[in-house]
């Protein structure tokens, strides 16, 4: 450094230079890298930059006591050096630490399904989350003697089991399945396009409805997909499938089908307010008035009934004839729609069920076929708000599901 300080001067004066720079006062030679020549260092980056650590730490050694630096308690020189806090003992014994288990990770349902199972349920419950039939005909086969436990054969329906440790049999046959098999996937819901001429029951109405071809079931209709399912799972039982709330054998139209029960009482029940829509085709153009009555509403079962809403379809953006009446209801009672109709003077001549709540039935979805309804189309479902608003139903209309 001191030869490139130098400049242009002669060797002789320049080896002469670097011997003064390293002279110490004393008289003696600084060695190279000795303590003397880094603090020159440290000083000149001090000045050049003077936020720099060396800057820092020249200001506090100028500032700072000797003593006071070797102790690091404070300013005087006599003060103690800083120590942190010592940590207390532990008294007593050493605390049980909380060891995972699984059940923080489980939702709501699922606690409750692991609580039942360990508390256990109704014999006819469990027959009919297995798929094996609905609780009152369950009922009948336990009546029966038809039902064993774990060998035993049971009689009294009350009886308590659990569908995980017990084991089930009807007939002698070992039961599986059900609501058990399908695991993470959850419950599962369809829309069906209800043809004309099918019944919402699970088994039959007798002899005199087969005279009048009454005896198809709209469950007849998944048959495609009970024989799916055992392929999938063979040997297990395929889950209980049900309809949410009924249309009457002649109205066709939207019918959900599903295994979650919870779900189907909350959209079927009058106290969801769950709105329903209807069209009316009548036989003749209806009149004003016509309209008028049935929108002050009637007596249904014994109880007056008055429609949401009620409308004429002259002049639908859809083309459709124009002797069509739009009916929203919420009551759900049997054969509502036609009685109201009745009741104006208004001859139905066909009946169909188009939206249910906040999701109207797909107009590309063929008569007899059915799709599987995706999470957010089941909240669309009980989405009130959505069902009041006729441009967001009608952008829920579109095919958002697969179609058997």
């Amino acid at each position: 450094v001191a030869l490139k300080g130098a400049g242009g001067a002669s060797s002789r004066t320049r080896a002469a230079l670097a011997h003064a720079r390293c002279v110490r006062p004393e008289g003696g030679l600084a060695a190279v890298g000795s303590d003397s020549s880094s603090s020159t260092r440290r000083a000149r980056s001090a000045r050049q930059w003077p936020w720099s650590p060396a800057a820092r730490d020249a200001s506090t050694s100028s500032t700072t006591p000797h003593a006071a630096r070797r102790g690091g308690g404070g300013f005087l020189p006599d003060s103690e050096p800083s120590r942190p806090p010592q940590t207390q003992r532990r008294q007593g014994p050493r605390p049980v630490k909380k060891r995972f288990n699984g059940d923080v990770a489980l939702d709501p349902r699922s606690l409750k399904d692991k609580r039942r199972d360990d508390e256990g349920q109704r014999l006819s419950k469990a027959l009919a989350a297995l798929g094996v039939a609905s609780r009152r005909a369950s009922e009948e086969l336990i009546f029966a003697g038809r039902v064993q436990v774990n060998g035993v054969t049971v009689t009294v329906p009350q009886h308590a089991v659990s569908t995980s440790r017990d084991v089930i049999a009807v007939d002698g046959k070992v039961v599986e399945g059900g609501l058990s098999s399908l695991g993470d996937a959850g419950h599962l819901y369809f829309l069906l396009h209800k043809p004309k001429g099918y019944l919402c029951s699970s088994k039959p109405a007798g002899a005199g409805a087969r005279a009048r071809d009454q005896d198809r079931l709209v469950l007849d209709l998944f048959e495609d997909w009970r024989v799916g399912w055992r392929k999938k799972h063979p040997g297990k039982l395929p889950p209980r499938l049900f309809t949410v709330g009924r249309l009457d054998v002649n109205t066709t139209g939207m019918l959900l089908v599903t295994t979650d029960g919870q779900w189907c009482q909350r959209v079927a029940h009058p106290s969801s307010q769950i709105p329903k829509s209807y069209i009316v085709t009548a036989a003749t153009r209806p009149t004003k008035a016509q309209i008028k009555k049935m929108a002050e509403g009637c007596e249904v079962d014994g109880v007056h009934v008055t429609p949401l809403r009620v409308e004429s379809m002259e002049g639908a953006r859809d083309g459709g004839p124009a002797h069509r009446i739009l009916v929203d209801v919420v009551d759900g009672r049997n054969r509502e729609v036609r009685v109201l109709s009745a009741s104006a003077g208004v001859d139905v001549k066909k009946l169909k069920r188009v939206r249910v709540g906040g999701l109207r039935m797909p107009s590309e979805l063929p008569i007899g076929k059915y799709m599987t309804l995706k999470p957010h189309q089941v909240g669309y479902v009980l989405d009130r708000g959505l069902a009041m608003n006729e441009k967001a139903a009608d952008a829920t209309g579109g095919m958002m599901g697969k179609v058997y």
